[in-house]
């Protein structure tokens, strides 16, 4: 068999590890990737672009369906422009069930996870053995797990493809194809979309090509670099839009991006061999964390300790770079909270974890020590030790199982010191020590809301369609535990963040990790779309300059209110032209009222008086077209029943006129003084789009030249060979 194609099937057998240790989660509970975020922000939209994909062939940039979180284009995480992961979305519409369909998404990423991983090992020069182990142990780390696959599951997907970007970064200068997998490597990680995957890519791609152009200086040193940034240049295309949402965005403000919250502790953060470790975080104040989340791998110690440091001479300088990796994202989870890009420091966790354990096993497999001295053995037992004793002292009521896990640590890392043990028995250890690990923080991260929601689903999702009217659903908070109890049926009256999107419920909810400055404002407290009491009062407020109430001016027809104080202070606000409908559920109560703009085509909520108007052409999310067939002078200000996003332009009978904001949210077009008639035309257009697709473009022009210019792939070996055969 060729040494190519022993790399496929040790490709393909970690492709196949990742997906079976992934799936062992699913068997015991249908939820495991199914928490937190993934409920209430990602899965609702993940499966409406799959919708979108599978029965319409269109790709959703913006949806009229929610007014929080309905630039899909410009909240940059839904991955939109990833082929890869909108062929993902695909299938989905065919899964059922959001929770099934949420592990269909992990088990598929844990498999691309796990296989890069192992290519990225063996591109370090790690064994065979050791890059399996590798794998494995980041398929288990506990910090993907509880985190990411089940959460924030945009940085889990996007560092799924960053191993397989930094491997081939490593390897851009060794063949035109390498590069050329760089630059695409490198476009899917950054078109995936989360912040700290791509700073994280960026450093590590940065440092790397530093160091081979300043050792080498030469061209062909500077190919990982121009593979960075060409990829990074195509990429812009998911970039841009998303820069410019933060024009309107409110996002520094939030209570979860302050410089103090979620910031690891450091001894914690060191506390890596411990498998019962329980970790501190603040979130935003200190508090515990039931399960050891940062545990990285039982044999990063012995691996350290063990290492016969005298013989080690001259290190490649891809794996020198991965030693600074390590310090630089032990440092990023420290003190970077107040940088705006790098919030939420926790984050960068993850990356000092798969380094450190690949600076392990990278030093292992060229550099342990055969003959380990006593004073190594007892060194290494006494670290343990120690270490064990304060976490019980942190930890007494854990004394027994945090015991149990440092005599394990000590009896495996010895054996792993004195022998060169068979790939079957460290996977057994790997395994086992992680199954420890896992069950003694539980199957979820328990600073996780416990409630676990199953909308209905929609049998037809169109995001690119309008509504006539909306609702708003009063919902203060579905997190805590007396509503958790009410689960499936509660959630089927009452929507909150995405939800609606799956329901076929348009309404005033949503879940934006930038948010809209003005709409937040006004109605939201959190990015979740949660919306309480105040926003309905809000709702009804009058709009200054139109002397119409917000709610009129949204197409907000329906209030739908939960019972208790949500229904029973808008029962005594409610002006007296909305009314009560009679109960249908044990759950809300339902106010409606007659809108004065229900005739009005189109999205237009505004005049109301002074014009006449008709649809020219069927309304979609991103296309308005008014035909004006009589307007009184001074009627110029047109305010539709939309979200202001940057991206709307306007045209009056051909000629472009001001697109504005009302209230700091609503989206209005500027007419003329003189009363002319004629067509407006509103349409949405992806922000920098038109300067994106030329660099995009621009960016296979250039790779492909590169591929082709031969000088800098004629290798100092090929050349001699050549002057051989010349001579």
């Amino acid at each position: 068999m060729s040494t190519n194609n022993k790399i496929y099937t040790n490709l393909a057998l970690s492709f196949l590890i990742g997906i079976i240790l992934s799936s062992i989660p699913l068997l015991m509970s249908g939820n495991a990737y199914y928490r937190d975020d993934m409920q209430t922000q990602y899965m609702p939209t993940f499966y409406s672009i799959g919708s979108m994909l599978l029965n319409y062939h269109q790709i959703p940039f913006m949806t009229t369906h929610s007014w929080f979180g309905g630039n899909i284009a410009g909240e940059f995480q839904y991955g939109i422009f990833n082929p890869i992961e909108l062929a993902l979305y695909s299938f989905l519409p065919i899964i059922h069930s959001l929770p099934a369909g949420a592990g269909f998404l992990a088990v598929i990423h844990y498999g691309i996870l796990s296989s890069g991983v192992f290519f990225l090992s063996r591109t370090l020069g790690i064994s065979n053995k050791y890059s399996y182990i590798a794998a494995i142990t980041v398929v288990l780390n506990n910090f993907i797990f509880y985190w990411f696959a089940e959460s924030w599951f945009p940085e889990f997907s996007s560092i799924a493809f960053m191993v397989w970007a930094l491997a081939f970064v490593f390897r851009a200068k060794e063949s035109k194809w390498s590069f050329a997998a760089a630059v695409v490597a490198t476009y899917l990680t950054i078109t995936t979309g989360f912040p700290q995957t791509i700073v994280a890519l960026g450093l590590c791609g940065l440092i790397y090509s530093g160091v081979e152009i300043y050792q080498n200086r030469n061209l062909p040193s500077c190919l990982p670099f121009l593979s960075l940034c060409l990829g990074g240049m195509a990429a812009l295309i998911s970039v841009l839009p998303t820069l410019a949402m933060v024009l309107v965005s409110d996002r520094t403000t939030s209570d979860m991006t302050t410089a103090t919250s979620m910031i690891p502790s450091l001894g914690d953060l060191l506390v890596v061999f411990n498998p019962i470790h329980p970790s501190h975080i603040l979130y935003p104040t200190e508090r515990n964390v039931k399960a050891p989340i940062y545990y990285v791998a039982w044999f990063v110690l012995p691996a350290l300790i063990f290492i016969n440091w005298k013989a080690i001479r001259r290190i490649p300088q891809k794996n020198i770079c991965l030693f600074i990796y390590v310090i630089v994202f032990l440092v990023l989870t420290q003190g970077t909270g107040g940088i705006n890009v790098l919030k939420l420091p926790i984050r960068f966790a993850v990356f000092f974890q798969i380094f450190l354990t690949l600076s392990a096993l990278y030093l292992w497999t060229h550099y342990r020590d055969n003959k380990p001295s006593k004073a190594k053995i007892y060194s290494f037992a006494m670290i343990l030790i120690v270490t064990g004793v304060m976490s019980i002292l942190q930890y007494p009521h854990k004394i027994i199982g945090i015991s149990f896990a440092v005599g394990m640590c000590i009896y495996f890392g010895l054996k792993f010191a004195y022998k060169d043990l068979s790939l079957a028995k460290l996977v057994a250890m790997t395994l086992l020590l992680a199954v420890v690990s896992r069950v003694s923080g539980g199957g979820y991260n328990h600073m996780f809301p416990r409630a676990i929601f199953y909308p209905e689903i929609s049998s037809s999702i169109n995001l690119n369609t309008t509504d006539a009217n909306y609702n708003m659903y009063l919902v203060d908070d579905v997190y805590n535990d007396s509503w958790g109890t009410k689960g499936n049926n509660y959630i089927k009256y009452i929507w909150f963040g995405n939800m609606g999107l799956i329901s076929g419920h348009p309404s005033i909810n949503g879940y934006s990790p930038i948010k809209q400055y003005g709409l937040q404002k006004r109605f939201f407290r959190m990015v979740q779309g949660f919306t309480p009491i105040e926003s309905g009062i809000a709702g009804l407020e009058l709009e200054p300059t139109t002397g119409m109430p917000f709610f009129d001016l949204m197409r907000v027809k329906n209030v739908i209110a939960t019972n208790g104080q949500q229904a029973d202070i808008f029962t005594r606000e409610k002006p007296s032209d909305w009314q009560e409908l009679a109960a249908t559920n044990p759950y809300t109560r339902t106010f409606t009222h007659t809108l004065p703009n229900e005739n009005l085509p189109g999205t237009l909520s505004w005049p109301v008086n002074g014009l006449s108007a008709v649809e020219s052409s069927p309304t979609s999310a991103a296309l308005e077209t008014l035909a004006i067939t009589s307007r009184s002078k001074g009627v110029n200000k047109l305010i539709f029943a939309r979200t202001s996003w940057p991206g709307y332009e306007a045209t009056f009978n051909g000629l472009a006129v001001p697109v504005s904001t009302v209230a700091g949210f609503l989206l209005a077009v500027e007419l003329p003084d003189d009363g002319t008639v004629g067509i407006v035309k509103l349409s949405y257009h992806i922000p920098s789009i038109r300067s994106t697709l030329p660099l995009f473009g621009l960016s296979i022009l250039l790779t492909i030249l590169i591929m082709n210019m031969q000088f800098l792939w004629n290798k100092p070996s090929d050349i001699s060979s050549k002057n051989k055969e010349a001579a």
